[in-house]
């Protein structure tokens, strides 16, 4: 008789999130969503006057967390979007729930002209048992610290990323100089039809992953968000020291981090 196949159960998940408006507004925007028991982490930049982008960036959170978990316990019910059937489950339920944030964005939008076009930036995280899978509209981030290595796994979708892979010979100067710097070209609510990118790779044990709004790649560089995450291995600690160098170089934006680490 063979004996029964052992399976490994996957790794444990932990995580640490923190916002804060920043010091030159009021108001925060971001929205964030850190669902360890459902492997799910999420981040959120509103955009639109009148409150609308706080709306925006809760109702991406709230809708793409709902989705994902209906569908994940039973993913045999029909989708309400086409589904791609060489994606894993969780690249599928990041693609098509983005997809239903977008149109309840809109629809809430259409529903009240104070809201009249209002959006927002997402990027969002599922782990399966031995990968990732990303996805994200904008110009919210994701990075994953490997050793002491850090690397960017998103590609904003912005004017300012299309110019500089026009022109990648650009200096330092020129980009902070760029009129349009800050204009996106995807985020939920925008369009009718959403296209979010998609990130799938295999991690290791011990990889940290960060999810960021603008307010903190904007004001601190990449080399110093990794020397940042190498220097201790708190999540909350690291968290809370990415916000305050956010916060020390001005704060001129809301800045919003999760932090994840497997294994």
């Amino acid at each position: 008789m063979a004996s029964p196949l052992l399976t490994s159960p996957p790794p444990p998940i932990t995580a640490a999130a923190l916002t804060h408006p920043g010091r030159a507004r009021d108001q925060n925007e971001d929205a964030f969503g850190a669902f360890v028991l459902d492997r799910l982490f999420i981040v959120a930049d509103g955009m639109g006057g009148h409150n609308a982008g706080e709306v925006a960036s809760q109702m991406a959170v709230d809708e793409l967390a709902h989705f994902f978990r209906s569908f994940h316990d039973d993913p045999r019910q029909q989708w309400p979007y086409p589904v791609d059937r060489d994606r894993s489950l969780g690249a599928n339920l990041l693609t098509v729930g983005m997809k239903v944030a977008n149109q309840k964005v809109r629809e809430a939008a259409e529903a009240d002209r104070a809201r009249s076009r209002m959006a927002c930036t997402v990027v969002a995280m599922a782990v399966g048992d031995s990968q990732v899978s990303i996805a994200h509209a904008g110009d919210a981030r994701a990075y994953r610290l490997r050793g002491h290595e850090l690397k960017r796994l998103t590609t904003d979708h912005s004017i300012l990323a299309e110019m500089i892979a026009a022109r990648p010979q650009m200096t330092e100067e020129e980009i902070a100089g760029f009129s349009h710097r800050n204009v996106v070209t995807r985020a939920v609510g925008s369009k009718a039809d959403l296209d979010p990118s998609l990130y799938v790779g295999r991690f290791h044990r011990d990889d940290v992953f960060l999810l960021c709004s603008d307010g903190l790649w904007g004001s601190v560089k990449d080399h110093t968000i990794g020397d940042i995450l190498s220097s201790t291995s708190d999540l909350e600690a690291a968290g809370q020291l990415l916000v305050d160098s956010a916060n020390d170089a001005g704060g001129p934006d809301n800045v919003t981090v999760v932090l994840v680490r497997i294994g």
